[in-house]
């Protein structure tokens, strides 16, 4: 059957996804590709060409931007992803299209040695703005990617992503559209279902629709945030043995570390390993995997990047047991974050957006802070680069630095007072953290984020499964594809998360909310307030005058430093809107009087040019006339005799 002819008659009959599937398919059940208008590279062939990549940067929104990219590619990706790209928008504004994908021809995005291989991707609903904007970047990359796995709500009121796993026939239609009216391959990035054979069924569609590439995430959509939960390898691997004798399969999920990077490869299968998480908090997560490679990108990096890249290695301290360039795993974050800034400083052409060099940051520091240190950092990060159009975009960079900068002396001081081990200003490898470091990783180091399920109230046998026992464990973490929690326990554990954090296996904790202790007030109490009332009868209870008796605590103890820091904090913020208003007044007081002498000025100037231009006139008139009279014969003015 023709490919005209089977959308004709997937009009005709319910969507595939409404069929409930008993059993898996097979090989030679797979229905063949349409065939394309264009020629070009195929499945294992399209594989072959790009180097046969297994070590690949997820699509992520506002993250894997150009800047990280090349970080990554410099400790070992050989194939990343840019964020996902909204098709409409790309493909009908100039403006939206340059702010997401730097196309001049001073940038290098897109642009080999330095950002290829590279596919870009995009959500799309409709096949023709789909079309539209991959078209625009076909020389920029070398495959174009269909994001059907986003399970944001953003994802769901915008009708893409992976609510599109309900329409397999709009599935198809934007594949095949593209495979067979684009000039390079059209590739897609699925999630999940909860049975294993409408998973396969849903793989074996996404390829029969022309897709040259499946990038399989082990999770279903509902399996996000506090409930992401581990990815299910066994079923990418029943995903890779069905298709990928047709076209490669990627393996993406349940990657938070560098230890886990070969044992995935090795129980799914896969072609490659696609990390999103784990390279966000560790970009060093495939160095161990793929050094080499790593060194010799970085050789190729334009001047001055390239050596101001290499520079940075000046703040480590290396005279001890030096750096394991082949094996390290873990950096430490200022060494890692000041070389993610040499690139965004240095990129040509290309800038960086402050809410994702922000977002890099946080994530790169998150051990520091779930070590309890320096919190203030936190909240300094979060004001600096300023509000996007009012500093200069080198200007917000040098914010950034001189943050880091800041962060540096800080690090420095806690290693010096002994809060860090010796000899740990450098890159580590996993057996020296686990020899040296008692498998503790330092806070001071880049490091994998584990999440913690957060069961719901409602959710009682999720709660029991997080403080059973440990065989019982292994049992649940075996059904679902996972890994054995015994390999688990001889991995590297991160620093020891902030007292705050939610752990696994402690008791359910207490009701966020409280009433108010005073009788006669039906507010929540403030979760930290001291006076256990809510804010309103806090305030009462400690003004001078106070007449508020009814609470339940005693007069004496009528102290709450939370309130009192908050309000204290709050005067402060209102002090300082209060100044920046006038400030702004009296610098608009200012603009007003600078204009008006300006006005003057150039009146006045104006006015003596006219005068000038008068009085010159006037004299060349004169002139005319005294020459005019002498050749006339006219009388001249009587010599005075001496």
């Amino acid at each position: 059957m023709t490919a005209a002819a089977r959308s004709e008659a997937a009009a005709d009959v319910p969507d595939p996804s409404t069929v409930e599937y008993d059993s898996p398919p097979t090989l030679d059940q797979l229905e063949p590709q349409p065939q394309a208008n264009h020629a070009k590279l195929e499945g294992h062939q399209f594989w072959d060409a790009i180097g046969k990549p297994k070590y690949i940067v997820a699509p992520m929104v506002d993250q894997s931007e150009l800047a990280w990219r090349i970080l990554s590619r410099a400790y070992g990706a050989n194939l990343c992803y840019t964020p996902m790209f909204h098709a409409a928008s790309f493909a009908s504004s100039a403006k939206h299209r340059h702010e997401m994908f730097d196309l001049s021809p001073d940038s290098i995005e897109g642009v080999a040695p330095y950002d290829r291989p590279l596919v870009v991707q995009f959500c799309a609903n409709d096949k023709d703005h789909f079309l539209n904007a991959a078209q625009q970047v076909t020389d920029r990359c070398d495959a174009v990617d269909l994001n059907l796995g986003c399970p944001q709500g953003i994802a769901k009121r915008g009708h893409y992503g992976a609510f599109l796993m309900e329409e397999w026939n709009l599935v198809r239609n934007l594949i095949s559209h593209l495979h067979q009216n684009l000039t390079i391959p059209i590739i897609a990035k699925i999630r999940v279902f909860p049975s294993l054979a409408k998973t396969l069924h849903y793989a074996s569609h996404v390829y029969s629709s022309g897709a040259q590439l499946v990038t399989v995430h082990g999770r279903t959509r509902e399996a996000k945030g506090p409930q992401t939960g581990l990815a299910s390898w066994d079923k990418i691997r029943r995903v890779v043995d069905l298709i990928s004798p047709k076209v490669p399969v990627l393996a993406n999920g349940g990657i938070p570390s560098a230890e886990q990077v070969e044992p995935c490869l090795e129980e799914t299968g896969a072609y490659g390993v696609m990390s999103a998480e784990g390279n966000l908090y560790n970009p060093m997560l495939f160095a161990p995997s793929n050094a080499a490679a790593g060194r010799a990108y970085v050789d190729q990096l334009p001047e001055p990047m390239r050596s101001e890249f290499k520079a940075c290695e000046q703040e480590l301290d290396l005279t001890g047991a030096g750096w394991d360039r082949d094996r390290a795993a873990y950096a430490p974050s200022t060494f890692i974050a000041q070389q993610y800034l040499v690139v965004v400083r240095t990129l040509p052409s290309t800038k960086t957006a402050t809410s994702a060099i922000k977002a890099h940051l946080y994530k790169l520091f998150r051990p520091v802070w779930a070590a309890g240190r320096h919190q203030e950092m936190r909240e300094k990060l979060g004001k600096a680069g300023g509000i996007s159009g009012t500093m200069e975009y080198l200007e917000r960079v040098r914010e950034f630095q001189q943050w880091l900068d800041e962060f540096r002396q800080l690090i420095q001081a806690d290693r010096e007072a002994g809060l860090l081990p010796p000899d740990s200003n450098r890159p580590l490898t996993h057996a020296e953290v686990q020899s040296l470091f008692d498998g503790v990783i330092p806070y001071s180091h880049c490091q994998p984020y584990l999440r913690v399920t957060q069961p719901s109230e409602t959710k009682e046998e999720l709660e029991l499964k997080m403080v059973d026992d440990a065989a019982k464990r292994k049992r649940e973490v075996d059904e679902l594809g996972g890994i054995d929690p015994e390999a688990e326990a001889k991995r590297c554990k991160p620093s020891p998360p902030s007292p705050s954090a939610p752990i696994a296996g402690e008791a359910v904790p207490a009701p966020s909310t409280f009433p108010c202790t005073t009788p006669s007030c039906t507010n929540a109490a403030a979760a930290k307030c001291g006076n256990r009332v809510c804010k309103t009868c806090c305030a009462a209870l400690r003004a001078p005058d106070s007449t508020l008796t009814e609470t339940a605590v005693a007069p004496s103890t009528h102290v709450c430093e939370f309130h009192e820091t908050k309000e204290a904090r709050e005067r402060e913020q209102a002090q300082r809107r209060k100044e920046q208003q006038k400030m702004k007044r009296e610098r608009g007081k200012q603009k007003a009087v600078e204009n008006n002498a300006r006005v003057k000025a150039l009146s006045e100037q104006k006015r003596q040019e006219r005068e000038a231009q008068a009085a010159a006139a006037l004299q060349a008139s004169a002139t005319t006339n005294a020459a005019q009279g002498t050749e006339d014969g006219a009388p001249t003015a009587p010599e005075v005799s001496t």
